[in-house]
């Protein structure tokens, strides 16, 4: 009996997709207790999957509380991590040591998809997947086993030909699916990673023209302005000249010869806050090759600097505020009308992405920083 413990499809992503992710960086596992072996997988399913609805019941619980420290939510995530990895363990043990069962092909498919949700382990959820296909590859579940392995690959840096490989075989057995439509996205950010931003411009443009969108005035509207902003690669940065949080004097001219970041926010909105620690941790990593400006939208400038001095330690990259009605300003020139937002700018002064967050901005702002 196929009982997985969650579903491939569960890790596909709706029907189209923003080309950015919001995945946030996951949170050191505790130590894994020794693997307990089990006869069954049935067994082995029914263990796991009653400690993990504890688990899941007291993270949300926690989410459901007014004021909840962030360490306490970071324990429980790790908790359930730390029972991913167990339970990836448990799977190997059970599939190794049971060569000839007959329910092999939901254990080795399981083992795929938990491995594919840790971070440390997406090599080993390749082969997890190549081994299931190996396998059983005229199974009901081969087409989730393929797309686990397309997006696993998506997700690893420096493997962006074979994910691009395998998303486009992935498509072309099942255009159908669902999930194709999350493989057809994921393939436009992978020929950007790979920065074929033509190729990527004809792929949106043809999902755009495909019949499925053709009767989706959202789906289509959102591509169009997907592709309206790939539009922006290449152009100059518009030159500003401003002055930061301190009073200091920062111009555009100033970063002549280094890439640098600007990112467009609001103290007051969640998903900028949200994307704060994207920011930062592009800021510790690369802040001496590639600085980083991050431009307050807030209603006033009083107003952010009574939030910055409530938060002393919340941001350590150069800050200023700008009105956001106001013509003429980096703002109007850049037609921001969505935050958060941030526009990744080249050594040359060029726009090298508009409008690229959390995970993808992780990556760009790696090669950039090179």
């Amino acid at each position: 009996m196929i009982r997985p413990l969650l579903v491939c499809l569960a890790f596909a992503l709706l029907a189209f997709v923003p080309l950015v992710s919001v995945a946030q960086e996951q949170p050191p596992a505790p130590d894994t207790p020794k693997v307990k072996e089990y006869a069954t997988y049935d067994a082995l399913f029914d263990d796991f999957d009653k400690r993990r609805k504890v688990l899941i019941t007291q993270f949300e619980r926690l989410q459901q509380k007014e004021r909840v420290e962030p360490n306490e939510l970071r324990k429980a995530e790790g908790e359930l991590m730390a029972l991913d990895h167990e339970y990836a363990g448990a799977l190997r043990m059970y599939i190794d040591n049971h060569t000839g069962a007959k329910d092999l092909m939901p254990a080795r498919f399981e083992n795929a998809v938990t491995l594919s949700r840790l971070e440390d382990r997406l090599q080993d959820a390749v082969k997890a997947a190549d081994e299931f296909l190996k396998n059983h590859a005229d199974s009901d579940l081969a087409p989730d086993a393929r797309f686990v392995k397309a997006q696993t690959l998506f997700r690893m840096p420096g493997s962006e030909d074979v994910a691009l490989v395998a998303l486009e075989q992935f498509i072309e057995k099942h255009p159908e699916r669902q999930d194709a439509n999350a493989a057809r996205m994921m393939r436009v950010r992978t020929l950007l990673f790979l920065d074929r931003v033509a190729d990527a411009k004809r792929a949106l443009d043809m999902l755009i023209k495909s019949d499925k969108v053709k009767g989706d005035e959202d789906a289509r509207a959102f591509l169009q302005g997907q592709l309206d902003a790939l539009d922006w690669i290449g152009r100059d940065m518009p030159a500003f000249s401003i002055k930061d949080v301190d009073g200091k004097a920062l111009a555009s001219a100033d970063w002549i010869d280094k890439p640098y970041l600007v990112f467009v926010w609001d103290t007051t909105s969640a998903p900028c806050l949200g994307e704060l620690p994207f920011v930062q941790e592009v800021h510790k990593r690369h802040g001496e090759k590639m600085p980083v400006l991050g431009i307050s939208v807030n209603e006033s400038k009083p107003a952010f600097e009574q939030w910055l001095g409530r938060n002393p330690d919340a941001i350590k990259f150069r800050s200023a505020w700008m009105d956001r009605v106001e013509e003429g300003t980096l703002i109007k020139k850049l037609s921001v009308s969505v935050i958060p937002f941030n526009v990744l700018v080249d050594a040359k002064g060029k726009v090298y992405r508009y409008d690229v967050r959390s995970d993808d901005l992780m990556r760009y702002a790696a090669r950039l920083a090179k």
